[in-house]
């Protein structure tokens, strides 16, 4: 049995022929991973928890005069919902690509003394 001495700690989700099994995200990795799963797992996906995450995919297909604002909308909305451990300081989004966009969102840990800004960028182009 792994004894797990983290306060903050999930499961690590990788993608692709590298991915562990076992493997596990703490601390900045673990909060990090959250807003990405957050971001890019379609609200009524998952069968247990229907209005948890965001809508941000059903954007990605709009002029960006209409998808940037809803994008940066649905992101804010849902990260300040269902992410308590983090405290929002600003999202930004862009155009990557016809179609795609990116969404860079800065943050930093609630219990953190230093409050140092972390940003992390997700592609709106596939789901994780």
């Amino acid at each position: 049995m792994v004894q797990i001495d983290y306060l903050h700690w999930q499961h690590k989700v990788t993608l692709g022929a590298n991915a562990a099994w076992g493997e596990i995200a703490v601390g900045l990795d673990d909060l990090h991973q959250a807003v990405r799963t957050i971001v890019l797992t379609p609200k009524r996906s998952v069968p247990t928890e229907p209005e948890k995450f965001c809508d941000a995919l059903d954007y990605i297909d709009r002029p960006p005069a209409v998808a940037i604002p809803a994008i940066k909308r649905s992101v804010w909305d849902a990260i300040t919902l269902w992410e308590p451990r983090i405290v929002l300081d600003g999202i930004e989004a862009e155009m990557v690509d016809f179609a795609h966009y990116a969404v860079t969102i800065s943050w930093h840990p609630v219990e953190g003394v230093l409050k140092e800004i972390q940003r992390t960028k997700v592609l709106l182009k596939e789901a994780a």
